[in-house]
């Protein structure tokens, strides 16, 4: 290969990579009859498959396919580490979750980074996965009027108010990727008229160990489970846009690794 071809290729591949490092999760947030459309279908098109695990009242460990193909395990806690508590199947308007659910209805314990942070759930995974999702119930119902303090809004540079959905990953800071201000924002009002929704996060630029998960419009029932659903996606392949990248691109990249493997079998000539 060429200098200068090695250098392109190089380049690329240093280019891809960065672009893969700062690309921000891709959030999920639909009506349980697009599940396989909206975030299934961005798996598989990355070339990896979705594994499912159904809630079970009761149970608070789940296994799953790590990203090496090992066999490893979920466990659910409340942020505090205390066992979370059942509520069961949830229905709304003739859709149910596919399976049991937590109880994460808002509460305040006093020692909340964020009010209601610690009635939600902890989810840490003894192997790495970097795509996960789950049901929810009641999201939107009552509660969107609910105003916020002033310390999490300019904290966390939130809307004053609404009846949010949190997130964060690996104990960093909190996000709000879903806010309701009407049943409408509910993407399971407006698919089947019914306060049933399905909240994934694929972040093909790391992997993660642990997700926390919590609501705040306080007076909801809220409630999460359903069938839990794990991937793993290779890195890079999907953008905050939930786009899988072109197959050039991917080749771009193969020819940079290509590229890095015949600089090495040259110097060890």
């Amino acid at each position: 290969m060429k200098k200068t071809a090695l250098a392109s290729a190089l380049f690329a591949t240093a280019l891809f990579a960065a672009g893969s490092a700062n690309a921000a999760p891709f959030i999920v947030n639909t009506a349980l009859n697009n599940i396989a459309n909206a975030f299934d279908n961005v798996i598989t098109s990355a070339g990896s498959t979705v594994v499912t695990a159904q809630v079970v009242s009761g149970t608070n460990s789940y296994n799953y396919t790590d990203k090496d193909g090992n066999p490893a395990t979920v466990t659910i806690t409340r942020p505090d580490g205390s066992a979370p508590s059942f509520y069961g199947n949830y229905c709304s308007n003739g859709v149910c979750l596919s399976g049991s659910s937590w109880d994460i209805g808002p509460s305040s314990s006093g020692s909340d980074p964020i009010p209601g942070f610690n009635s939600g759930l902890t989810f840490t995974f003894s192997s790495p996965v970097n795509a996960f999702g789950f049901e929810i119930g009641d999201w939107a119902t009552c509660c969107t009027a609910v105003v916020r303090d002033a310390n999490t809004v300019s904290t966390y540079g939130v809307p004053a108010q609404g009846s949010g959905l949190w997130i964060a990953f690996d104990g960093g800071a909190a996000t709000l990727p879903a806010n309701a201000t009407s049943a409408s924002s509910n993407p399971g009002i407006v698919a089947q008229s019914s306060y049933t929704n399905f909240i994934g996060a694929i972040d093909s630029s790391a992997y993660f160990t642990s997700i926390t998960f919590f609501g705040d419009g306080f007076g909801e029932v809220l409630t999460a489970g359903g069938t839990l659903r794990f991937a793993s996606v290779p890195l890079g392949s999907v953008d905050e846009g939930g786009a899988v990248p072109e197959p050039a691109s991917l080749a771009l990249l193969g020819i940079g690794m290509a590229g890095l493997a015949a600089m090495r079998r040259r110097k060890t000539a």
